[in-house]
């Protein structure tokens, strides 16, 4: 199962420890190279520096700015704008999921995040699906 998505590498962006995690164990089982950040300029930083990204999880309520400004930021550098970047939140979907199409994230998975639907929502990221699906 790890095999299909070992050569992919993610960007975990969340400021709750324990959804960090959680995010970050499912992306490694999947074989996913998986990097963590808490807070959005080093999220941002990171996201810079990285010698290869395919996709950024990214929860809308961190600590020092919102998602939609890291969303922003990430669009503005031409080396990451097209790097798929995947709303994780646990806020209204009925509200946010349509400001998140809006703002331009090319997907939404509502918190608790589903433990047997993950995997395969991520190979439909990456495979360039647009994946919105809230918790049920």
């Amino acid at each position: 199962m790890a095999e299909d998505l070992k050569n992919y590498s993610a960007l975990v962006v969340e400021d709750d420890a324990s959804g960090l995690a959680i995010i970050s164990v499912m992306l490694r089982r999947l074989g996913l190279r998986t990097i963590m950040e808490r807070f959005a300029d080093s999220a941002i930083e990171r996201a810079k520096s990285m010698p290869k990204l395919d996709v950024v999880f990214l929860d809308l309520g961190l600590p020092d700015a919102d998602g939609y400004e890291v969303l922003k930021a990430l669009r503005a550098d031409p080396n990451l704008k097209d790097i798929p970047v995947i709303a994780v939140t646990a806020r209204d979907a009925s509200t946010e999921l349509p400001k998140t199409q809006e703002a331009g994230f090319d997907g939404f998975l509502g918190k608790p995040l589903n433990r047997n639907r993950f995997p395969d929502q991520v190979r439909r990221i990456i495979r360039g699906e647009g994946v919105w699906e809230i918790y049920q």
